[in-house]
């Protein structure tokens, strides 16, 4: 995806089709160089790449080099597998196995690299602290989303969430100073979610993005941002392959460490209502 967005420059500016032409010609070396050392090699300067990365979708130099390294390491790997058409036509369902299980092992390696521990232990921590956790998610995200609640729920962490776009207005009018709020959307252009941001913004929610675009308008609006892989077009994908893949493994990232603040009180909660839904269900 990078490397395709490289080679088209849509919309670059002649210095960062410059820079775009020398990554493309040193593209594993480009991986080892500093911004400085790129910028030098490119006849640039920093903010130019730093404007060129951003034009990517990706926030900064050095997420670009960790997307890059992906895409480089997935087509050596595995035969350069297109995260919009993983497979070809009227290939056998052995050979669609393997390539749908490549690029879920490089879609989960991407998204690792850009995690953010920091981010990660702050996002964590707001959730858990939190008084109200609103979710805010539509379409495939919503099926990821719910599947959140489903474990906060079990640890006796309260979750509304609405596939209902009035309702999630609702939600955002309501939050509070004392909730946290998460909108999980791969682009980041929901109608109406700026809208929910800046009001929530207003009234003092704690707010997180888990997107792939990591500098649109959500994530400036929001207080945290989980990087999501940008490896998907919306008009060429065939399904929400490797953004609902980097998505569901974020989320679970995200409760592991949720989780993991609590661990032996979260352990007893969960043993203990699981045991009291089973004794329900045999009566």
């Amino acid at each position: 995806m990078l490397l395709e967005k490289l080679v088209r420059a849509d919309g670059f500016s002649a210095a960062e089709k410059e820079i775009a032409r020398c990554i493309l010609e040193r593209r594993e070396e480009v991986l080892g160089m500093t911004i400085r050392q790129l910028a030098e090699a490119a006849y640039s300067s920093n903010p130019t790449i730093v404007r060129l990365c951003r034009k990517l979708g990706v926030g900064g130099y050095r997420e670009f080099k960790i997307m890059m390294a992906s895409e480089l390491e997935r087509a050596a790997d595995s035969g350069a597998i297109n995260a919009n058409v993983p497979f070809d036509r009227q290939e056998s369902p052995g050979a669609i196995a393997r390539k749908i299980a490549d690029l879920t092992r490089s879609t989960v390696r991407e998204a690792e690299l850009l995690l953010d521990s920091r981010a990660l232990d702050a996002a964590a921590s707001l959730l858990d602290r939190c008084q109200q956790v609103y979710l805010f998610a539509v379409g495939d995200s919503m099926i990821r989303a719910m599947s959140f609640q489903g474990k906060l729920l079990k640890i006796n962490r309260q979750v509304q969430i609405s596939h209902l776009m009035q309702e999630q207005g609702y939600y955002a009018y309501q939050a509070s100073a004392q909730d946290c709020a998460m909108f999980i959307t791969y682009h980041g252009r929901q109608p109406g979610y700026l809208e929910y941001a800046e009001t929530m913004r207003a009234n003092g929610t704690s707010l997180i993005a888990v997107t792939a675009d990591g500098t649109g308008e959500l994530a400036k609006r929001c207080d945290l941002v989980l990087q999501l892989p940008v490896d998907e077009d919306p008009l060429e994908k065939i399904a929400t392959f490797s953004s609902q893949i980097a998505i569901d493994y974020v989320l679970n990232v995200l409760y592991s460490c949720i989780f993991n603040l609590r661990y032996e009180q979260n352990f007893a909660r969960k043993q203990a209502g699981q045991a009291y839904v089973q004794r329900i269900e045999r009566e």
